[in-house]
């Protein structure tokens, strides 16, 4: 890495995503490009609130991103009256965890590892109950899947779309030649930039950069389309995963 270029890195993801880490890295002398990778679209409340409507004992309700939050619990909240059954919330990091407790939830747990695969192993060992999941259509079942295999209750709501971003400018293709680390947040941000950068530009990447991601899931995913240098955030809160992108760009030194 020349020493007149400061250590970059490329966070690939949702809008928002990690909001805790700009401060800490700008302090440490990293540069950080954000690309958005994906956005949001809420599906309207009244075409699923009605599955929610015999939900009276207490419950867990499971989310794996802010999304979820804002395009779930927050309009099942208002269409009851904030009036919501005693609820439990587990979410798959720090930035969901706190809009769960803004949402109304007093009681907030996270796994100890990161991603939906945390998650999972968490409530697996737990005593079977209702469990309300809030998800992207392209989440998937796997994780209600494998909690009903455990004896819990899952009502699965899908309450976002996410839509891609199609396009890549000049300058984000630059950044993301030149960066130093690379973080992707989730297995469908890795599928997304592949298309984005084509194939030809995208081997260029997995072969020659560092990347980080956020779960067992995304790690494979990026084993799979060819990555060669892949590490697990030990967390997604600000300090700690900070300290890991610190770590991860003096290996990545020449």
């Amino acid at each position: 890495m020349p020493a007149s270029r400061p250590p970059s890195v490329v966070l690939y993801s949702a809008p928002g995503t990690l909001a805790g880490v700009d401060s800490p890295l700008r302090r440490a002398g990293v540069r950080l490009v954000r690309l958005v990778a994906v956005v949001f679209r809420p599906v309207p409340p009244r075409l699923w609130l009605a599955r929610l409507e015999r939900i009276h004992q207490p419950c867990t309700v499971l989310v794996t991103s802010r999304a979820g939050v804002e395009a779930g619990v927050r309009p099942w909240a208002r269409a009851r009256g904030r009036t919501l059954p005693p609820l439990e919330g587990w979410a798959v990091g720090p930035g969901t965890a706190e809009a769960l407790r803004r949402a109304g939830v007093r009681r907030v747990h996270r796994a100890r590892s990161t991603g939906a695969t945390g998650l999972a192993e968490a409530l697996g060992r737990s005593t079977p109950r209702t469990v309300v999941h809030f998800r992207s259509d392209l989440a998937g079942p796997a994780l209600a899947r494998f909690l009903r295999g455990r004896g819990h209750r899952v009502v699965e709501v899908v309450v976002y779309r996410t839509e891609a971003v199609h396009r890549l400018t000049d300058r984000a293709r630059r950044a993301l030649v030149l960066a130093d680390l690379l973080v992707v947040t989730s297995p469908s941000a890795l599928s997304n930039l592949r298309r984005r950068l084509g194939a030809r530009g995208f081997a260029r990447i997995s072969r020659a950069t560092r990347l980080v991601v956020l779960g067992e899931r995304s790690r494979k995913a990026a084993s799979d389309l060819g990555f060669r240098r892949i590490s697990v955030a030990p967390s997604t809160t600000a300090q700690r995963f900070t300290r890991h992108l610190l770590r991860e760009l003096r290996d990545a030194r020449p």
